[in-house]
């Protein structure tokens, strides 16, 4: 059976002391150079923990939320506005529709009836719904703006390419960026400004 690395260079050296100094200097050009990869891999791992709690954050907040508020948009079906759609190129933000789709349409509830309060509030005509992520596909063109709930945001590059070829803008807000926005409806609305001018 072999020796560590670092005891085997020591015995096989004959108990030289310069190859402890040998040795050492293995150790630290070791630790340079691994040292980039695991603060990545940290990073990484820390990416995805604040996402996790974003959407743990987002599950909350649609269980305290009343239950009428979620009802109100979650148990009826997806149906567009009735205001007529602008056209794709050169749209703005009054006279938008927009769905917002989560996994079971209670978190999508949240944020479409924060933007229906904002535009209120601001006097903008955005009319907003709610859905779940799998329904949306026969009524996307009836919208101008698709926001996807952090749950569904996995789904992002498959319901790009149909958003793409509709003009239809799609939008991803990250998990606590998406419940601050459900607590701030003139907030929502010039969050939607904002991401719908660029």
């Amino acid at each position: 059976m072999g020796n560590p690395g670092p005891i085997g260079i020591f015995i096989s050296t004959n108990f030289q002391l310069i190859s402890l100094v040998f040795i050492l200097l293995l150790l630290v050009i070791d630790a340079v150079i691994y040292l980039p990869f695991l603060k990545a891999y940290d990073k990484m791992l820390c990416d995805q923990e604040a996402e996790r709690a974003g959407e743990v954050a987002v599950e909350a907040a649609v269980a305290e939320a009343p239950a009428a508020a979620i009802a109100e948009t979650s148990t009826e079906p997806v149906a567009a506005p009735e205001a007529a759609a602008p056209s794709a190129a050169g749209k703005s933000v009054d006279g938008l529709k927009v769905l917002v789709l989560c996994a079971g349409a209670g978190t999508s509830a949240l944020l479409a009836n924060t933007i229906k309060e904002g535009a209120a509030k601001t006097g903008e005509n955005i009319a907003s719904s709610a859905g779940a992520y799998g329904q949306h596909t026969a009524i996307m063109d009836q919208y101008d703006v698709i926001v996807l709930a952090p749950q569904v945001r996995t789904y992002y590059d498959d319901i790009k390419v149909d958003t793409d070829r509709l003009g239809i803008k799609l939008l991803s807000p990250r998990g606590q960026e998406y419940i601050a926005l459900t607590r701030d409806p003139e907030g929502a609305v010039k969050w939607l400004r904002e991401n719908v001018s660029k």
